[in-house]
């Protein structure tokens, strides 16, 4: 993996951290919201774009290391491939190879 490539990578599980921190404030008002606020797990690194999403679609989309929501149109065709679309979001998959393998290593859930 390239350099461009590794540096978008860290952004990416930073930002999955950092959501895994926003579902865990978010649980404990489940009673009160169905939805919840997370950001953008994109590679570019100034993007901070909310997403709201519910818990067991956040869930969902952790099932899978190599997944990563996203806004529409901040996919990375080269490295990773549309797996769904929901309302304002997208979740892209990680392709095989060096993206995948760097999304499964850094899952904060391994």
């Amino acid at each position: 993996m390239d350099e461009q490539g590794k540096r978008i990578g860290e952004n990416e599980a930073a930002f999955r951290k950092a959501n895994e921190r926003l579902r865990d404030i978010a649980e404990g008002f489940s009673v009160v919201t169905q939805k919840a606020q997370f950001v953008c797990e994109c590679g570019a690194t100034g993007c901070m774009e909310p997403i709201e999403l519910s818990l067991d679609e956040y869930e969902r989309v952790r099932s899978d290391p190599k997944w990563f929501v996203i806004k529409p149109g901040h996919e990375t065709g080269a490295v990773e491939r549309v797996v769904w679309e929901g309302d304002g979001y997208m979740v892209v998959e990680k392709l095989p190879g060096g993206p995948a393998g760097a999304a499964i290593k850094e899952d904060p859930r391994s």
